[in-house]
This record gives structure tokens, sequence and C-alpha cells, in this order.
């Protein structure tokens, strides 16, 4: 019987839905994002959170239909083999899984950078090493837990925009600077969205739930998935408007840790170690939630022996110990490897990537069905392609390389277990 922070049966409401999708999307896409964001994009970012948004509101309708079709681990993978074939399905797993590792490393090393600067990334590896370890005892936050968690997450997030809001940055606001020649291109509005993608991101815990045990009502799913989606779109949108008053864009665009840098300038800086273990806590959960997300889809294919069986072993808790093991250890050395921001933009393009071809899968699972959300699909398979091709080069060379080999490696390994 896997043990919970929360004890949990089916769960019936949007209540009890929002937190598995809050509590796994309040992270480092809104405590980090903006200055990539900003960086692309320049005074021009808060548009990305619209195409973020858009983006997000169609890749979470095309998840959740198919979850509702093809139940159990890996639903939009499972749609794109049966309806695309055995190729795209391996590569969509593929840039799933490294954006999900790239993530997960990511998430390690802001939690290092807040709890330890000068070893962020000894302490990203300690972090990752514990929570796969939780994981084999079967560890799960959902009800109560989960609130709390998504509360700490609003109350850090709300802490940094009302210090930045209250306090007149040195030598007058600076949030109004005048866009160059290149910040007001559509490119760089879509290379904003793109990366701000994976500030939205989590959803699928709700959509598209492995266990089912976390399976709500159509209703409840989609009431939810839109609070939830609506709701970090404000938190990013506020926190990029604080960050730019405080800061101005340029500053931002160049901050590795806006948060700490922020408080700095905002003459907070003893609030920086009380802000930053609250931000480091907070993302705790959201670090665990990675690690479910890419065990549901490495489960579908340990399930097609497109992963060695073996990965598929359970422990006493009943959660696969070594396919845990071997996605944290990728994560461990990933986060020893890459900064933050760059993994940041690398996992957003593998995500957008992964959420072409299920947006792909989605529409021809619709195409005899519902209008509406088969067109969703076609507009989202769209997007996730434009947002990808607008991220920088080393991510799309990165992701390149990820879905040339990870589709060689599952073809090995299916034909030594066939």
């Amino acid at each position: 019987m896997t043990r919970q922070v929360e004890s949990v049966g089916r769960l019936t409401t949007g209540r009890d839905a929002l937190p598995l999708a809050l509590s796994g999307m309040i992270g480092v896409g809104v405590l980090l994002g903006p200055a990539p964001a900003a960086a692309a994009a320049g005074p021009w970012a808060l548009l990305g959170v619209l195409v973020a948004l858009l983006t997000a509101v169609c890749a979470a309708s095309a998840t959740a239909y198919q979850s509702s079709r093809y139940r159990g681990p890996g639903a939009a993978y499972a749609c794109v083999r049966e309806r695309m074939g055995l190729l795209p399905a391996r590569v969509g797993a593929s840039a799933y899984l490294a954006a999900h590792v790239a993530a997960m490393a990511a998430i390690a090393r802001v939690i290092g950078e807040f709890f330890l600067p000068s070893a962020s990334a000894l302490v990203a590896g300690a972090v990752l090493l514990l929570v796969v370890l939780a994981t084999t005892t079967g560890l799960r936050i959902r009800g109560v837990a989960a609130w709390l968690w998504v509360g700490l997450s609003l109350v850090v997030v709300l802490l940094v925009v009302a210090i930045c809001f209250a306090i007149t940055p040195a030598g007058g606001p600076v949030a109004h600077v005048e866009p160059g020649a290149s910040d007001d291109s559509a490119v760089g509005i879509i290379g904003a969205g793109g990366v701000l993608f994976l500030a939205f991101t989590g959803f699928e815990r709700l959509a598209a739930p492995a266990d089912e045990a976390d399976r709500a009502p159509w209703v409840s799913i989609r009431s939810a998935t839109r609070f939830s989606l609506i709701a970090v779109a404000a938190l990013v949108a506020l926190m990029i408007a604080a960050l730019t008053y405080q800061l101005g864009w340029e500053r931002l665009a160049l901050s590795p840790m806006p948060v700490r840098d922020v408080l700095t300038a905002a003459a907070a800086a003893d609030l920086v170690p009380l802000v930053c273990v609250g931000a480091a806590v907070a993302l705790l959960p959201v670090l665990l939630g990675t690690l479910e997300s890419a065990r549901s889809t490495g489960l579908a294919l340990v399930r097609d022996r497109e992963l060695p069986r073996a990965f598929g072993r359970t422990g006493p808790s009943g959660t696969p110990y070594l396919l845990d093991l071997v996605l944290g250890v990728a994560a461990v050395i990933v986060s020893q490897l890459v900064d933050p921001i760059a993994l940041l933009s690398f996992a957003a393009c593998a995500l957008l990537l992964h959420y072409a071809f299920a947006n792909a899968g989605a529409r021809l699972l619709l195409s005899d069905g519902p209008t509406w959300p088969m067109r969703g699909a076609c507009l989202g398979m769209g997007l996730s392609v434009v947002l990808a091709m607008s991220m920088p080069i080393s991510a799309m060379l990165t992701t390149l390389g990820v879905v040339v080999v990870g589709p060689l490696l599952a073809g090995v390994v299916s034909r030594r277990w066939k």
C-alpha cells in the first residue's frame, strides 16, 4: 500500500483536484522564467505570458481527452503510438523524459542557490537523491498537505511582489524602458512564450494521472485545470511586472537568480534568507511532482518494452524504485554540468516538441468527436512547433540530439527484449 502524506480516495471535486496541478506548477517557471523571458522579448515579455497560456490550454485539453481514452501511465505516449505510429511515439516520449530530467535538475539547482549559493550544485545533487529516496517509500503529497505547499508558494510569490512594488527603485521607477529595435519583434514575444510555457506544465498530473486514485470526474478536471492555468498566468504576469519595476528589463534579463537580486535591489536584503528558504521549501513538491510525471511516461515505455523491464520493478511501497533512481541520477549529473536558465530553455523546447506530437495524436483521436477540441488540438500543435523553433539554438540542437538518440536506444532495447 502506497504511503501518502494525506489519505486519498478517488478525487471527487475541483477543490480536491486543484492542488494536484497547482503544487506542480508554481515553481521555477514562476520564480526564474521572467529572466529569460525578458532577455527574449524585453518590455513585451508580458505578451509572452498570453502566448504560453494559450499553448498550455490547448495542450491540457488534448492531454485530458487522451487520458479519458487511454487510462494509466503515459496517456499521450499511448495515443501517439496507436494513432501515429511507433517512431513519433518514441520521439515524443524521449523529448518528454529528457525535458523532465532537465526540469528536475533546474529545480534542484534553484533550491541549491536558495539554500547555499556557494555550493548550489552539491545541494542540488543531495536534494535530488533525497527526493528519489522519499519516492521509494511511497511518499505522495496530496490533500491538505498539497494545499499547505500551494499556500507557501503563494506567500513567497506575493511577498516578493509586495516588496517590489512597496519600495521605490533607486533612481525612480525603471520599468518604462523604450523598446529597442529587436525587442518588439514577434520572434521575441514567441521566444518569451516558449520559455514561460514551462511555468504551466504540471497540469498533466490532473489532466492525465497515472494513478486512478488521482483521477477526478471530467467536470472537475475542466474547472480545476482552467482555474489553475489562469491563476499561474496571473502569478507569472505579476512576477514579471514586479521584477521589472524594481530591476528594469536589462537587469532582469541578465539576472541568474531574479528573486534574490530583486530583494537586494529593493533594500530588503534582510529578508533574503527568509524568502529564499521559503522558496526552496516550496519547490520540493514541484520536484517530487516532476519526478512523478516523468515516471508515468517511463512506466508506459517499460510496459511496451521500450525501456528495460527491470525499470518497472517495484518495492514494498509499489513504487518503481529503479526507474526513479535512473531518472534521479540522470538529473543529478545534468545539474552538475548546466546552469538553471540553460536547463529551463532546453526543458521548455523539449516539452513543446512532445506536446506538438501529443496535440497531433489528439487531433486524430478527436477526428470524429467534438469540433472545438479537435481545432484546439490543431492550434496547439502549431503553437508548440512555432514556440519550440523560437528557443535558443543550443536548446534546439540539444533537443534534436535527444530525439535522435532516444528512439535509437528504444529500438535497441525493444529488439533485445522482443
